[in-house]
């Protein structure tokens, strides 16, 4: 599994309108994308951290080919306080009931 987040510094009066934005242009393409495991966006007004986990590194790369992020950015233009902050990550241990 390889996860990728990135993190959002949403200004906080557009901040409910900005996590619908980054849902209706990631989730909602995300999912119909090859490799896809899960999309999550954890929130602590006025940021918010997504996590995208795909089967491994070559899907989550295609779907930035795809130009998802770009449309993302171009919709949140003036939405933000700074620009978002990304770090990719390789699954070690990992658990659920």
């Amino acid at each position: 599994m390889y996860t990728a987040t990135m993190l959002y510094y949403f200004k906080e009066e557009v901040f409910d309108e900005a996590c619908e934005i980054w849902k209706n242009e990631i989730i909602e393409h995300a999912k119909t994308q090859p490799g896809f495991v899960r999309m999550q966006l954890l929130v602590a007004r006025p940021n918010a951290l997504a996590m995208g986990t795909w089967q491994d590194a070559s899907h989550a790369r295609r779907f930035m080919e795809t130009g998802a992020f770009k449309r993302l950015l171009a919709r949140l233009s003036g939405m933000v306080t700074a620009d978002p902050e990304q770090t990719l990550w390789d699954l070690k241990y990992f658990a659920e009931r």
